[in-house]
């Protein structure tokens, strides 16, 4: 049996909640659904459940109707529906989270997590710190060794996070030390967490400008005119060297050279239209 609320895509739940309808009778078809939404196409819910075409909210109900969803359901629904067809970061954002928060929601517990872990940008700070300082529970030593100094009880949140998804752990000596080397995202509101991490990051790198010497950080840009062509091998190359800078840090590590943490932000858009 299907069940609406471990889903985080309104497209795949239609199509499970079809197929298991067409199992249990026969004649439930694309045609039919067509009919009952009105559609004039049997077509159109192939597109939809493929991406290729969004809803309205007068479909939503139509669709609950359908297949027969509770008003929580329907509910949980008309929030899947917003949060894929938000038009800006700020909406997805926030239907995302609403969610995350529903009372029945059964979205699993390390993507809320991860979400909450990319929703700040001194999450990845404290993790990356702990490898090469020996914290042991001094949340105000620790949250005035980032920069920008954080709240001890930011410090104290982010240690909590970082222990419960499994990054981080105390070992015999009562240590905090990484768990895994290197995070990656694969967990499917990935676009969202992203997203919040690097506009925290872009804000981060304008008050660095302020915040240290220039001998301390590099920060520079270019402008100019440019080919689609040119943008993707401009794309392969930073793939490329981001590569080159995770071997370069790999090689440090493997010294033990390290002795603070960096953020290296990548910006490349278009400031005009074609």
């Amino acid at each position: 049996m299907v069940e609406p609320f471990e889903y985080l895509n309104y497209r795949k739940l239609l199509k499970d909640l079809y197929e298991d309808r067409k199992a249990q009778q026969p004649f439930f078809s694309y045609r039919y659904i067509a009919q009952k939404v009105g559609f004039t196409s049997a077509g159109f819910f192939t597109n939809i459940i493929q991406g290729k075409r969004n809803i309205s909210p007068e479909y939503i109900f139509k669709f609950a109707e359908v297949f027969k969803l509770k008003k929580s359901e329907i509910e949980y629904f008309e929030l899947l529906v917003n949060f894929d067809q938000a038009k800006d970061h700020s909406r997805k954002r926030f239907y995302f989270e609403k969610i995350l928060g529903h009372k029945k929601s059964k979205i699993k517990v390390t993507d809320a997590q991860q979400y909450e872990f990319y929703s700040a940008w001194y999450y990845t700070a404290i993790r990356e710190l702990i490898d090469i300082y020996p914290f042991k529970g001094d949340f105000e030593e620790l949250a005035k060794r980032v920069s920008p100094p954080i709240k001890p009880a930011e410090a104290k949140k982010a240690v909590e996070l970082l222990e419960k998804i499994g990054f981080i752990r105390k070992n015999a000596d009562g240590v905090y030390e990484q768990a895994d080397t290197f995070i990656t995202t694969g967990y499917e509101a990935k676009s969202v967490a992203i997203t919040n991490f690097l506009m925290g990051m872009a804000d981060l790198a304008k008050g660095a400008i302020d915040r240290y010497p220039r001998d301390k950080r590099d920060i520079s840009s270019l402008t100019f005119t440019l080919s689609e062509e040119g943008f993707a091998t401009i794309q392969d190359r930073l793939k490329s060297f981001r590569h080159e800078v995770l071997e370069i840090v790999r090689e440090d590590k493997n010294q033990k050279k390290q002795d603070r943490v960096y953020h290296f932000n990548f910006h490349l858009f278009p400031i005009t239209r074609v």
